[in-house]
């Protein structure tokens, strides 16, 4: 009763697991080859049931069984070939090939020989037993090479994974290794006995349930003196096999009570025991949290030291070396800092000399908070005072109404200070650990400190050379500047001669037809020149006055000519009148270049929470997180194609030296927006 009940749940449960997983969209050729595995064992169940029910049809229904018995296990071994890794060269591979000729083989071989050839029962109603000729006996051996092949794949893949990721799939590797230790099992009686015991359906029947309940919670639940010194790799593998070793020895000893105790029927009942004990062990292995904790024990019972410093520094310095750029830099590093201590997550803080705080750069599994740490913040002042790394489980008063303690329910367990030549240049926010009751040491500190002081030297030495990078570009251009300003010297002497020429020949028609063609030309030139000169500079000495916002936005858009939809409230700013003109005019010529055709250019202005504003909205091509984040208000880094990048930074600078801001907002194919922050009149004492 209770093994045709657990064929029927493989027989239905197969197909509805197979279809929730076509539901998902995720075509994906491991999850197509899984759901025709799922598919193909619901029909090798049916065929088995009947097989049972209707022994006299022997012969006619093991010929479909052995076809489905081997489309199911070379899909399961296709499956772990394919899953959770880059397939993009697997088809490159020599084994690849030699594996699907067999397959292709096996198959066409199950196919065309008779059933007779392959087994022979001569009392298979009462004994369930199936025995396998030669020929039998070699079609179950290649299926369970492919089977301890699939496992293995998936060992490798566990392998190649981080910690994290293992974490996020491991009950769908549990749930794959069950189904291939199921078959595994079941097989492994035509290998000794070169027969098959349909008893043991029931034990695989219960294997394949437990498995699909396993990956249906896995898809849609979770988302993603001198002492001896031994080799840490060869400890970790010695230890696991002491363990699998005496979980074998026990195994033995059941089996051995149950022959012992004469129990009808023993087998069925020690394989059923063996697959649940192996599910557990499976649980155990894959749990981060325990491997942590055998870690730990490793470390406290083998090692003089907690880690071997020469293998962190070697994997440090190849990680990070490995990366280009700043941001992928700092994750490297993070990544790095957060693998010894099995932390989820950490976040990069660095110090922003423009805005005199401590901003956020990049994170690694842990939420993103834009909000800066002012050099007020309570967490600044205890880093500047105490070189000292904070675990945030203690108790610390001296934190209080500190934005940290905002990344409490993030579970952020230490700050790590980032120091370089005495100052304080930033700081790293580590998240909860896998283990969380696990005790730092010395040894951890020890650690991180190293990894934190080669870190910020990293960084920013990559930081100054950005900088020094710019101050040299800016050189260049000063030096371009200066042929430029050599040009229109020319022009000018030029127009110069031309007035002295005038005074004695204005009256000739000739002269005057020349004095205008060269004007003309002499303007032409100049606004070619002037439009690649640009005056950058770092604190413009501001001559604050009161001044109606829309009479410096309707100056901008009267020397601009552009076409432009003009809408608002009046509001009075204490501003700069020149400088805040340049950069509504320079916003505005952007955006009419930028707009379609026959578009205008919409300024909307107004007042809203303390501050005036003026926002400029185009219709243009619009511009990409990318280089609104890493790009936008940098100089020299523009998407004109004849552009200087020098605008829009000078922009910022005027901006930000009136005590407002300039943000921007955009979306690629759908324009871009400038909103300007000034302060009003009455929110600032003039000059």
């Amino acid at each position: 009763m209770l093994s045709t009940f657990l064929i029927w749940t493989n027989i239905l449960l197969c197909p509805i697991a197979a279809v929730v997983l076509l539901l998902r969209r995720s075509y994906l050729v491991s999850t197509l080859l899984l759901t025709a595995a799922l598919l193909s064992l619901s029909a090798l169940s049916f065929i088995d049931f009947s097989t049972l029910q209707q022994p006299e049809q022997l012969f006619f229904l093991r010929k479909y069984a052995l076809y489905f018995e081997g489309l199911t296990v070379v899909c399961l071994y296709y499956y772990t070939k394919t899953a959770f890794r880059d397939n993009s060269e697997i088809y490159k591979g020599f084994g690849f090939w030699i594996s699907l000729a067999v397959v292709f083989f096996l198959l066409a071989f199950v196919f065309f020989t008779p059933t007779e050839a392959l087994i022979f029962s001569p009392d298979f109603v009462e004994e369930h037993l199936i025995f396998l000729t030669k020929s039998g006996f070699v079609v179950y051996l290649l299926l369970m090479i492919f089977l301890v092949f699939g496992l293995v794949q998936l060992e490798r893949t566990l392998a190649g994974l981080h910690q994290l990721q293992r974490w996020n799939i491991k009950l769908n590797v549990i749930s794959s290794g069950l189904l291939l230790a199921a078959f595994a099992l079941y097989f492994s009686h035509s290998l000794l006995y070169r027969s098959i015991n349909m008893d043991f359906l029931a034990a695989r029947s219960f294997a394949v349930l437990a498995a699909i309940v396993l990956l249906s919670y896995g898809r849609l639940v979770q988302k993603n003196g001198v002492k001896l010194a031994l080799s840490r790799g060869i400890a970790h593998r010695s230890f696991v096999l002491l363990i699998v070793g005496g979980y074998l020895i026990l195994l033995g000893v059941v089996g051995e009570g149950l022959r012992y105790l004469n129990i009808s029927n023993a087998k069925p009942i020690f394989y059923l025991l063996l697959l649940i004990s192996t599910l557990a062990l499976a649980v155990i292995f894959l749990s981060e949290k325990l491997r942590r904790k055998l870690t730990v024990i490793l470390h406290k019972n083998f090692y003089q030291s907690k880690y071997d410093y020469q293998e962190q520094w070697q994997s440090f310095a190849h990680r990070v070396a490995a990366e280009t750029t700043l941001s992928k830099i700092q994750t490297a590093i993070l990544d790095q800092i957060c693998a010894p201590l099995a932390c989820k997550g950490g976040a990069f803080y660095l110090y922003d000399f423009e805005s005199k705080s401590y901003v956020y750069t990049v994170s690694f599994n842990l939420r993103r908070d834009w909000r800066p740490f002012t050099e007020n913040d309570p967490l600044v002042t205890v880093l500047r005072e105490k070189d000292w790394i904070l675990n945030l489980k203690e108790d610390h008063p001296e934190l209080e109404g500190s934005l940290v303690e905002s990344f409490s329910d993030i579970g952020a367990f230490l700050v790590l200070p980032l120091y370089f030549d005495e100052d304080l240049a930033g700081f790293i926010v580590l998240g909860e650990q896998i283990n969380p009751d696990e005790k730092l040491t010395y040894e951890d500190y020890d650690l991180l400190r190293m990894l934190s002081r080669q870190s910020i030297a990293t960084v920013q030495g990559l930081r100054l050379s950005e900088q020094l990078s710019t101050a040299r570009e800016l050189a260049a251009i000063g030096k371009v500047s200066t042929f430029v300003l050599h040009d229109l010297k020319n022009q000018v002497s030029g127009l110069s001669l031309m007035l002295d020429n005038a005074k004695d020949y204005i009256s000739d028609p000739d002269f005057q037809q020349d004095m205008l063609e060269t004007v003309d030309s002499t303007v032409l030139n100049m606004k070619g020149l002037i439009a690649r000169l640009k005056n950058i500079k770092e604190k413009p000495e501001l001559v604050i006055a009161s001044v109606p916002i829309k009479k410096i936005i309707q100056d901008a858009i009267e020397t601009s000519g552009s076409l432009v939809e003009l809408r608002g409230e009046p509001a009075q700013v204490a501003v700069d009148e020149e400088e805040i003109y340049k950069v509504i005019l320079n916003l505005l010529v952007n955006a009419a270049e930028a707009s379609r055709h026959e578009k205008p250019v919409v300024i909307t202005y107004g007042q809203r929470e303390g501050f005036a504003f003026i926002e400029v909205r185009d219709s243009g091509c619009g511009m990409d997180a990318d280089f609104i984040e890493d790009k936008l208000f940098k100089p020299f880094e523009t998407t004109k194609k004849h552009g200087l990048g020098i605008g829009l930074y000078q922009c910022k600078q005027i901006i930000e030296e009136h005590e407002g801001c300039i943000e921007v907002n955009s979306r690629e194919g759908e324009g871009s927006t400038f909103t300007i922050s000034l302060p009003l009149i009455s929110e600032r004492p003039l000059l």
